[in-house]
């Protein structure tokens, strides 16, 4: 469905008052572009629009939503109604809200979480911004590497509705240290009576949980990989790095170049988000300079007029002269 026709159909339904019945029009729409529409709402219409649907949908929405949007319905809605989704978001997902909280907001949010989940969320969230450890998540498949290729797909099947990713487990010593990966393929394929540590890689790409963003992206586009281990100092698995998340890294780069080419200078909020008149205040000083400087050079060429018109070889340096 067009992005335009669904605005309208959830439009319809707030008027209608038939917002319970969306989810049967709407089975087959992304959960992304489900956001995308919600976004052309007011905060109050987008919680009424996001609590029609099932709940394990609801959190798969609202982590596609901008993380303005995120920091908005989180400060408005109820811990207690809020509580059931935060609780079905990823770990890296709930963490960047999480820094995005006021202190207050943060207090008022934890005791909705289970001591696990809390905790997980505030190492998660303690990692310096701009490292691996503040991109990755905890929801990753990890196998000791004793068990026999059908034990270890047990296990996977088992797992895998709370993991970002099983096509890669990570193989883990007693010490949780990182000596290997197995990817699913190779469980499918491999006979199921061998065991793990003779099917693994035992010398898996990784990176350290202070590693920058940056060098993370560069690894994983490098290696092609779906997902990258992250280690702390002792070398004991603490996250991964998934693809998607190190494409948004990619992107945030390639806008603030732009950012900087355009000299806009940073903001905190997407080009989109962001209004007219901040992009304005970021702007201006800039291209008062500029304009300042074109005067400048106006009367630097109105100056030498007389001397550029008995050498006309000078005329090709105008170009230089205007674009500095």
């Amino acid at each position: 469905m067009e992005l335009p026709v669904l605005i309208d159909t959830l439009r319809t339904a707030l008027e209608r008052d038939t917002v319970h019945l969306v989810r049967d029009q709407l089975e087959d729409v992304h959960p992304a572009d489900y956001a995308a529409a919600l976004t052309e709402f007011s905060i109050q219409d987008q919680w009424i629009l996001l609590t029609a649907l099932p709940r394990a949908e609801q959190a798969e929405v609202f982590g596609y939503l901008p993380a303005e949007e995120q920091v908005q319905l989180a400060i408005r809605v109820s811990r207690r109604k809020l509580s059931p989704i935060i609780r079905q978001m990823s770990s890296d997902e709930r963490a960047d809200l999480f820094n995005r909280l006021t202190e207050e907001q943060r207090e008022t949010l934890l005791p909705a979480l289970a001591q696990a989940e809390r905790e997980d969320l505030l190492r998660l969230a303690s990692y310096e911004e701009g490292t691996a450890g503040a991109i990755m998540t905890s929801d990753y498949a990890i196998l000791p590497p004793e068990l026999t290729v059908r034990e270890a797909i047990e296990v996977l099947r088992r797992e895998a509705p709370d993991k970002e990713t099983i096509y890669s487990a990570y193989v883990v010593d007693k010490a949780r240290k990182l000596i290997g990966v197995v990817s699913l393929r190779d469980l499918i394929l491999a006979p199921v009576s061998m065991r793990v540590d003779d099917l693994m890689n035992h010398d898996p790409i990784c990176a350290s949980v202070d590693m920058p963003q940056e060098e993370v992206a560069a690894l994983i586009a490098k290696y092609d990989l779906l997902a990258l281990p992250i280690v702390n100092e002792l070398g004991q698995m603490v996250g991964i790095v998934t693809y998607d998340d190190a494409m948004d890294v990619a992107e945030e780069e390639a806008t603030e170049d732009f950012h900087k080419t355009a000299t806009i200078g940073k903001l905190e909020s997407s080009v989109k988000e962001a209004g007219i008149g901040l992009l304005y205040r970021k702007r201006v000083f800039w291209l008062v300079v500029l304009v300042f400087g074109n005067i400048f050079s106006g009367a630097g060429i109105a100056y030498f007029e007389d001397t550029i018109s008995s050498y006309l070889a000078l005329l090709f340096f105008l170009p230089l002269l205007i674009a500095s």
